[in-house]
């Protein structure tokens, strides 16, 4: 999970993986520097990232830029060298030479110039097909080391990761242990009140729960000791080893000397060595939804976290090859159709996709639910216009992900809990991560934004089962036929209302959040027919959809200064040239809608779009109030600037070059990129990033 300051809300980058049916083919992927480099990126609370150019350039943060700190350190004949955190200069740092975030794992290619070197491997089992290691919570830090000289060196690893990762405040208590089972021993630290699911929020960490550092028992090589980290890191550093002492001074404030869990593998002299460090957390509970407290999927196989991390330990080198094998395909796939920027770029949303969601066992029902966090704003719970822009990914991936998120709001929606929700359009969220508790009164109003949202990702769900199972959708058709009721109601002429761009505010005869509604009456009428309920007029929904685009176009055309549609039906006071990116005509598409809007309107906003390119692509709209000043960029050459508009066409440079310019990622419009990213024109084809 990434967030976007300016535009105050979560979005996943899935909106860019809209590219993905429509895009030409291009080359493979590439190396570039993203806004933070992803470590373990695994649920809402799991996230550890790198705010700079290299693994030691920074220390380890949440995406909230709360310090997580993981420490990698490496002795190589007797010297002490960094390779991962920032220890203020305390020992050299090993030299850089690749970093490569695959949609899996992230890739780094570490030297001693000359003398050895060291890639890392940060590796997660996010496959959207395997449900079970999906949710596993234990994740892979793989180190490879390989003489550059031709020599064998002594070398030894170290690796800690603090008790920042178990706190939501670092005056909060911690305290550890030692475990061991019949394959592994461990360490483990958690905080003290553990008040298991406590606390909700945007800015609010996981302070329940454990984290966990773990080694095969049968390695003697490895040893493993939690406590001070100044202790751990200093006793690495100057003696190669860890601590003999136990610490035993617990329960104390996270920030009081700052415990860590620690490990030390000593290679030996070698040329050629390969070890795992095995990290894990247990949450304990994951959510709360309207009364039950549901746990992770993974408890509904593992007995708990040690037999979890025995399985992932038993199959590491089975996991290497499926992540291998599963971004390898998934990234010729993305090279294929957009180019290797591209791929680079949706390796990225693939991640951070994943990182917003949880898988969990609905004990009431007996089945697997999803649920997403959105940050930067209020941290509401699933959201349905942050569940949107992740959907094309899930779409593409694994539609049945898409569908466990959606449940848990249709359920909601239909009474199926005590609250007793009673708006006639699709809710906005379920509450705040995570704890969905959330009555009808404190749900924020986008009734024509979210209705829409939900019934354009029901019915891609649909078309995407080849079985055609659809029984779990018939309980709600009725309700689903009241929204478009609604729809019928309000579309024509949308009412002042804001939309899921709503740091932009209210507008009323929002074009774009009108073709929303417009295609999705078209797209509730193909749901209708494809659940194949007889008491539902389908072609009722159809044909106010026609209707209603003909209106649209009516009154939305304008020719001044150029043929294109406006971004209101209304003058808008001050703005002479009004128009905005139409992003929600693409679900026509994405749908495969025969209607209703006719192919010329998408080709008279494309090429409207691309005079109104910039340095980092297409704008969302045009503004509707003066910003604060800022200095000007640098204007291109009148040649250069013609030399790059025809690149619109079919390159997401732009996007790449903002990603590759923006400090970190608390500043990036990295996430929500549909509004940045070009749109690419082809004949007959529009598709915005």
């Amino acid at each position: 999970t990434v967030s976007t300051q300016s535009t105050g809300r979560f979005y996943s980058m899935g909106m860019l993986t809209l590219l993905l049916l429509l895009a030409p083919a291009m080359a493979t992927i590439t190396e570039f520097r993203p806004p933070a480099i992803p470590l373990f990126t695994a649920d809402p609370f799991t996230q550890t990232w790198i705010r700079g150019d290299t693994s030691t350039a920074a220390q380890v943060s949440h995406w909230d830029g709360a310090e997580k700190q993981m420490v990698g350190l490496l002795a190589v004949d007797g010297a002490t060298y960094i390779y991962l955190g920032d220890l203020n200069s305390s020992y050299p740092s090993l030299t850089q030479r690749s970093m490569t975030a695959f949609p899996t794992r992230t890739e780094f290619t570490l030297e001693l110039p000359g003398v050895l070197e060291l890639k890392l491997v940060f590796l997660q089992t996010l496959f959207p097909d395997d449900y079970l290691r999906l949710s596993r919570p234990v994740y892979y830090l793989i180190a490879d080391i390989r003489s550059l000289d031709g020599k064998n060196h002594d070398v030894k690893l170290y690796a800690d990761a603090s008790a920042q990762h178990t706190v939501n405040t670092y005056d909060e208590q911690v305290a550890w242990s030692a475990w061991e089972s019949d394959e592994m021993r461990g360490v483990a630290i958690g905080s003290a009140a553990q008040n298991v699911l406590g606390s909700k929020g945007d800015r609010v960490n996981i302070d329940w729960g454990f984290l966990h550092l773990a080694t095969p028992a049968a390695d003697a090589n490895s040893t493993l000791w939690a406590g001070s980290g100044e202790t751990a890191r200093s006793s690495f550093g100057e003696h190669g080893m860890l601590p003999q002492a136990r610490d035993v001074r617990m329960p104390r404030a996270c920030q009081d000397d700052l415990p860590v869990l620690a490990t030390l593998h000593n290679f030996g002299s070698v040329m050629t060595a390969s070890h795992t460090v095995l990290f894990g957390y247990d949450d304990v509970k994951s959510v709360f939804y309207f009364g039950s407290e549901f746990d992770a999927l993974w408890k509904h196989t593992y007995r708990n976290i040690s037999q979890a991390i025995s399985a992932a330990s038993a199959e590491v080198d089975e996991m290497v090859s499926k992540s291998q094998a599963h971004d390898d395909k998934l990234v010729a796939d993305l090279t294929q159709r957009g180019g290797a920027e591209y791929a680079a770029l949706c390796s990225l949303s693939y991640r951070q996709t994943l990182a917003a969601t949880k898988l969990v066992w609905n004990s009431d029902r007996n089945t697997v639910w999803n649920f997403l966090k959105e940050i930067s704003t209020n941290g509401d719970m699933s959201t349905m216009d942050v569940i949107f822009p992740g959907s094309p990914m899930l779409l593409y991936t694994n539609p049945d992900l898409l569908k466990l998120l959606l449940l848990p709001v249709l359920a909601y929606a239909h009474n199926d809990t005590y609250i007793n929700f009673t708006d006639p359009y699709s809710p906005h969220q379920l509450g705040t991560y995570p704890i969905a508790n959330d009555t009808t009164a404190h749900q924020e109003p986008m009734p024509l934004e979210n209705s829409g949202n939900m019934i354009f990702m029901l019915l891609a769900i649909a078309q995407r089962d080849p079985t055609n199972r659809l029984a779990w959708l018939e309980p709600y058709l009725k309700m689903l036929q009241t929204w478009a009721d609604e729809l019928v109601r309000t579309t024509e002429f949308p009412a002042n209302q804001i939309c899921t761009d709503d740091f932009t505010g209210p507008l009323a005869n929002n074009t774009n959040l009108g073709s929303k509604g417009i295609v999705a009456l078209q797209a509730f009428a193909e749901l209708c027919l494809v659940v194949g309920d007889p008491s539902v007029n389908c072609s009722h929904y159809s044909a106010a959809a026609g209707a209603y685009a003909g209106t649209w176009q009516r009154y939305a055309y304008t020719a001044d200064p150029s043929p294109h549609y406006k971004m209101s039906y209304n003058t808008l006071p001050g703005i002479a040239d009004s128009w905005s990116i139409k992003y929600n005509l693409l679900w026509q598409k994405l749908l495969g809608l025969n209607g209703p809007f006719p192919e010329h309107v998408m080709e008279t906003e494309v090429a409207y779009y691309l005079t109104k390119s910039n340095r980092y692509g297409i704008p969302m709209e045009r503004e509707r109030e003066r910003e604060p000043e800022r200095e000007p960029e640098p204007e291109p050459e009148p040649e250069a600037e013609a030399e790059a508009r025809p690149k619109l066409k079919h390159n997401p440079d732009l996007n790449l070059t903002l990603s590759c310019r923006t400090p970190d990622i608390l500043t990036s419009r990295l996430i929500g990129c549909r509004g940045l990213a070009p749109w690419r024109a082809q004949t007959k084809t529009f598709t915005p990033s």
